[in-house]
């Protein structure tokens, strides 16, 4: 049996392809790509694909399924993974052990979610990541008030009726002096804020629209 056991970086990988029979082996690198998959799977031939589940494992294994591989996504938290007690951690290493891994059928297999499922969270990951964006920006402004004893609106109200009363102090960073500089990054900020804002609310009635 032919295995093909792939160690995925974000750019570049390395393909270890392991014959059980003898146990030789060789390697070739590849770039991350959906071409040079594609390439590597046309010219070899091989009855086992195996990689670790990460970022690039989704829709390499969908490339697997489209071209009737038998493959495993598995995980590597298991003990029998640890690197405690090896001294090299190379690429290659990596791949060569996990093909080896799979010939003695160490490996625990992790489920892979549909392309659907994976951009749904994906999505949802995004939208986490711009409210914690919004907070964080909104407690800095809040602080470059209290900072100065500059009052405004406690909670929502501040970014909502309250707007106006912080609008009124920012200004163009271009045309700030060393005694104002904070009213450019004031409207910098508020920029940044208001982009997000926009970006917030067009996820939630995409999301609407979808329910």
């Amino acid at each position: 049996m032919m295995i093909c056991s792939l160690d995925l970086g974000k750019f570049k990988s390395v393909a270890c392809f392991f014959d059980t029979e003898n146990q030789t082996y060789r390697f070739e690198t590849i770039l991350t790509k959906v071409s040079h998959v594609n390439h590597l799977f046309e010219s070899n031939d091989i009855d086992l694909v195996v990689m670790e589940a990460c970022g690039p494992s989704g829709w390499i294994s969908d490339v697997c399924h489209q071209r009737k591989l038998k493959t495993i996504v598995c995980s590597t938290n298991d003990e029998a993974w640890s690197w405690k007690n090896t001294k090299r951690k190379t690429d290659r290493d990596d791949a060569l052990r996990l093909a080896k891994m799979a010939m003695m059928k160490d490996l625990t297999s992790v489920h892979v979610p549909s392309p659907e499922i994976r951009e749904q969270r994906a999505i949802i990951k995004y939208r986490k990541n711009l409210d914690y964006r919004i907070t964080r920006i909104k407690n800095g402004i809040r602080s470059t008030f209290a900072n100065r004893g500059i009052e405004i609106d406690t909670g929502a109200r501040a970014w909502n009726t309250g707007r106006a009363h912080i609008d009124s102090h920012r200004k163009p960073i271009d045309q700030c002096g060393p005694d104002d500089l904070w009213k450019g990054q004031l409207d910098s900020e508020l920029k940044q804020l208001d982009e997000l804002t926009t970006g917030q609310k067009k996820g939630k009635v995409k999301k609407r629209g979808r329910g």
